[in-house]
């Protein structure tokens, strides 16, 4: 099984959506990983790779491709080739509220998770597409540019939704699950450093611990323990580049014992914290 890297929400951006554009100069992420949104991607290459797990599906120019939450994926363009990609990320509160009773967005990037995620529109179809990247790129507005954005991106998401959907529909059971998955998931970032009980969080919720559990497991593919532990390392890995110590930094993400943080973080990392620190930049 490949290893996946977590992204969070909280290092990749602010607010409730994002969007940019990428070539072989700035693509983010040479790696498998995965993140706590939903992200859209809209791909302007010539050829390439979509991975998810250990499946490969090949990619064209006009695909797009629906990434569910928590799904390792990565996107390989083809070096000899020109590349450029579209992604918007967009928190699940969004996506629940770009929603209708008659269009749920959760269909698309769910059904992703079920076999090939990469839709082929083909070439008339995709002209909109292109029509709403050209807007993109030209339009800067002195006033009112993150709404612009906002709407560039719902448009997209319903154009996705038009040519993409495949019929399978969420239920309006997953709807509600997802809002409060997205509130547990708020309130463990809030409280990452402190003790966080399964109780607590049911708490919050006013759900049952078997409850939050089982719908946590489904939306994420993970338990919440698990996810705890993947945002503190994250954390831990953010105050170590920072220059903060290991057991400063383990303590500030929340961990009580250091002999549980290291088995944690060699688990999840794949290496011990004084090997992290030693391969980053400078300090070789």
């Amino acid at each position: 099984m490949k290893t996946s890297a977590f992204l969070p929400k909280k290092s990749t951006y602010r607010g409730d959506y994002s969007s940019s554009l990428h070539n072989h100069e700035n693509e983010p992420t040479g790696c498998l990983h995965h993140h706590d949104f939903y992200e859209l991607i809209v791909y302007l290459g010539k050829s390439g790779t979509f991975v998810v797990g250990e499946d490969e599906y090949p990619l064209q120019y006009g695909d797009i491709v629906p990434v569910d939450m928590f799904r390792p994926h990565m996107l390989i363009p083809d070096p000899a080739e020109s590349f450029e990609s579209f992604s918007a990320q967009v928190d699940p509160e969004l996506l629940t509220a770009f929603s209708t009773p008659t269009a749920n967005l959760l269909d698309i990037f769910r059904q992703s998770g079920g076999g090939n995620p990469v839709c082929h529109i083909g070439e008339e179809t995709f002209q909109k597409y292109r029509h709403l990247m050209d807007e993109y790129r030209a339009v800067r507005l002195e006033k009112g540019q993150e709404i612009l954005i906002k709407a560039i991106i719902h448009q997209l998401l319903a154009y996705a939704y038009n040519d993409c959907f495949s019929g399978w529909y969420s239920s309006g059971a997953a709807s509600q699950q997802l809002v409060i998955v997205t509130k547990l998931i708020h309130y463990i970032d809030r409280h990452l450093s402190e003790r966080l009980s399964l109780e607590a969080l049911a708490e919050e919720v006013n759900y049952s611990t078997y409850y939050i559990s089982h719908i946590f497991k489904s939306m994420t593919h993970r338990s919440i323990s698990n996810y705890i532990l993947e945002k503190r390392v994250e954390k831990v890995t953010a105050l170590l580049r920072s220059g903060m110590g290991a057991h400063k930094a383990a303590e500030s993400a929340g961990f009580n014992s250091y002999s549980h943080f290291y088995r944690s973080f060699r688990r999840i990392m794949g290496c011990g914290p004084s090997e992290y620190t030693g391969q980053m930049p400078g300090e070789n």
